[in-house]
């Protein structure tokens, strides 16, 4: 028996709200289409596989998979579901059934790859689900007319198996009565043919939604704490915050530009990924004369990026009783913002003057502590 895949990874993902299509989505470190493509490669029932890939990215999909051994072929997709079977059909040269499978369906186990193989034998079609836990109904123009027997109702994922010879069959049908297709067993149904449904495991769900992507991700959060100060230098110089110049009279002593946001916040990065301060960052850097923090943030971001993190959010606390810095709240987010790639509505700003108990409060400098959280994808 010869078993060829199809793995269907055309999908846009516009309702993920991204600029890239779906498979090629971060998860757990990789592109998504990596993820699904691995899993058939390493099942020993899988013979060849066919991935029907994007127009827009036939090459990188051609890069992506060129060292996997199955990959007999790459092709773009079609306009609906059954477009892109079909060109991903045109390649396979013999087989005795046809699995697919969803790139955006990348916790399959092997298990359920052979249990729908096995029942694809047995019935002809098979294909997974994931049973209906909560009540459903069945409405019209958004009303109630009926309840269905949630123990009857499956929520269909793939793989999906079915004999090739039916497949053909089938979808010359559907062409013929213009029948749309969502799913590849009912290429099967349609001939009146009744698929098998194999219980899917809850990790085993296609990914439609931001919330579905964060959901299934095998991720952790970090936690990293920040603090800087710096006293005023008593001659004249730039007061710089979070990489923005506040006043040109007034700045903090140090041998960068003392600012106290961004080196509390490498410190809290640097923190957070397990390692040493903000000299572990800058000192190579300041001494060849850079003395913008903002150079030595790249290099502690570009930790991050080799480490599978992004950041959730951040909190910066200030205690200073000159200037009032509430006024410059806004710039300072913004700022913020830009160098971190994150929303400013993720990143919080308080200040305090502390009522004068410490040398901060008395006007002598600014101190700054920086709260990170991290989410590190697995």
């Amino acid at each position: 028996m010869k078993v060829t895949a199809i793995l269907l990874a055309a999908g846009s993902g516009e309702r993920l709200g991204l600029k890239l299509p779906k498979a090629f989505v971060n998860f757990n470190g990789k592109p998504l289409l990596l993820a699904s493509l691995q899993a058939l490669q390493q099942h020993s029932e899988v013979n060849s596989i066919v991935v029907v890939s994007p127009t827009s990215h036939l090459s990188t999909t051609k890069k992506l998979v060129k060292d996997f051994s199955k990959v007999s072929a790459v092709v773009s997709g079609g306009e609906t579901r059954l477009n892109s079977l079909i060109n991903g059909l045109k390649k396979v040269k013999s087989a005795n059934f046809i699995l697919t499978h969803n790139a955006a369906n990348p916790n399959v186990s092997a298990q359920e790859i052979s249990q729908t193989i096995a029942a694809a034998q047995k019935f002809s079609a098979a294909g997974v689900g994931i049973s209906a836990a909560s009540t459903v109904k069945k409405i019209q123009k958004g009303k109630i007319i009926s309840t269905l027997p949630r123990e009857e109702i499956f929520l269909m994922e793939t793989p999906q198996v079915v004999k090739f010879s039916i497949l053909r069959q089938g979808i010359q049908l559907a062409q013929k009565n213009k029948i749309t297709i969502t799913d590849d067993i009912q290429l099967a149904e349609i001939l009146g043919i009744s698929p098998a449904v194999i219980p899917a495991s809850s990790a085993n769900r296609k990914i439609t939604t931001q919330a579905d992507l964060l959901a299934l991700q095998n991720f952790e959060n970090r936690v990293g704490l920040g603090l800087d100060s710096h006293p005023f230098a008593s001659r004249k110089r730039n007061l710089i915050l979070a990489g923005v110049k506040l006043s040109s009279n007034g700045g903090l002593a140090g041998n960068s530009d003392g600012d106290v946001i961004i080196h509390s916040l490498i410190n809290a990065l640097s923190s957070a990924l397990g390692g040493g301060s903000i000299s572990t960052y800058a000192d190579s850097l300041c001494q060849k004369g850079i003395k913008d923090s903002r150079k030595y943030l790249e290099k502690v971001l570009e930790k991050l990026t080799k480490e599978n993190c992004e950041i959730v959010n951040v909190s910066v606390a200030l205690e200073a009783a000159k200037p009032k810095l509430e006024k410059h709240f806004p710039k300072l987010k913004n700022s913020l913002s830009k160098l971190l790639s994150i929303s400013a509505d993720c990143i919080g700003i308080t200040a305090t003057t502390g009522e004068g108990l410490t040398s901060f409060g008395r006007g002598e400098g600014i101190q700054c502590f920086v709260i990170v959280l991290l989410r590190q994808c697995r």
